[in-house]
This record gives C-alpha cells, structure tokens and sequence, in this order.
C-alpha cells in the first residue's frame, strides 16, 4: 500500500510518500509569499500541486497532520481542512487525519518537542541518521511513520508497512 503523508500547510507543505517494500521520498510543495495570493488561492494551488504529487505516486491512503493546540477558529486551517477532505474524496483516497500533538507525542514522548529533535527522533526510528530534510518534510515523515504504526497495530498479522 502507498501511503502520502500530509504536513499541509497554507504557505509550506511537507509529503512524503511511503512505497511497498519500504523506499520512502519526500519533498516540499511551496506556495506563494506573495501578499496578492489569499489563504483561498494558496490552498487552491496546493490542491493543484497535490493532484500532481497523486498522479505520480498513485496512493491509496493519505496521512494528514492536523495543526493543534490552537484555541480559536482559523479559517485559513478550517479551508485548509476541508478542501483537503474534498480532494481525497474526489480521487477516492482514504484520509486518515492525526493531531499533530498525538503524532508528536508518540514519536519524540511530549508534544511541544522542537523540530530538531522530532527530527531526530523519525531519524532513529526510520533509520535515516544524518540524512538531511527540511523541517515540513520531517513532519511528514512522522505522521507517515505514525500512522504505518496504526496500522500495524490494527493488523492481525502485527508487521509494519514501512
């Protein structure tokens, strides 16, 4: 099973796609900076790019890292997450959405870890010590690993899918 992890965002988003048999590739989908391009038409444009990435890669499940902790509606987010639920329905794919505070919390043991060190935590985990991504692209890889983890968890016959 191909799983495309999601550390989605309205400016940066972070994937990785997680293949049978246990290759891994990541990326990062950039958005525009400019102040002309609204929350709605960087999020149009990641669904855009998105369409591209699933074209590629062909997955059937996407993971999707929800931001949390925030005590008031943010629109941009709330967008963000519907159109991302839309776009999954659309092409037919499973979305499974995790609190970034949950994946967090299972891969580094707290939630309010620094990227650094969640870094380096899915570094050991998947073994990729000195490899060198960015930030949203190590997100990724954690709710990608995280919800492998789920699954296998679930899975009678208990192997991980990484």
């Amino acid at each position: 099973m191909t799983v495309l992890a999601l550390d989605a965002g309205v400016r940066e988003t972070g994937w990785a796609v997680f293949l049978p048999g246990g290759t891994i590739e990541t990326g990062i989908i950039r958005l525009s900076r400019s102040r002309t391009l609204d929350s709605a038409g960087r999020v149009s444009l990641l669904v855009e790019r998105l369409d591209s990435l699933a074209a590629s890669w062909r997955p059937q499940v996407v993971a999707y890292g929800q931001p949390s902790g925030i005590r008031w509606p943010e629109p941009s987010l709330e967008l963000l997450d519907s159109s991302l639920v839309k776009w999954a329905s659309t092409r037919q794919l499973v979305l499974h959405a995790y609190p970034a505070q949950e994946v967090r919390t299972a891969i580094a043991r707290h939630s309010r870890v620094p990227p650094d060190q969640l870094a380096y935590a899915i570094m050991r985990r998947l073994r990729l010590i000195g490899v060198r991504k960015s930030t949203p692209e190590w997100e990724a890889l954690a709710i990608g690993y995280y919800h492998l983890q789920s699954i296998a968890a679930h899975d009678p016959d208990g192997e991980p899918r990484v």
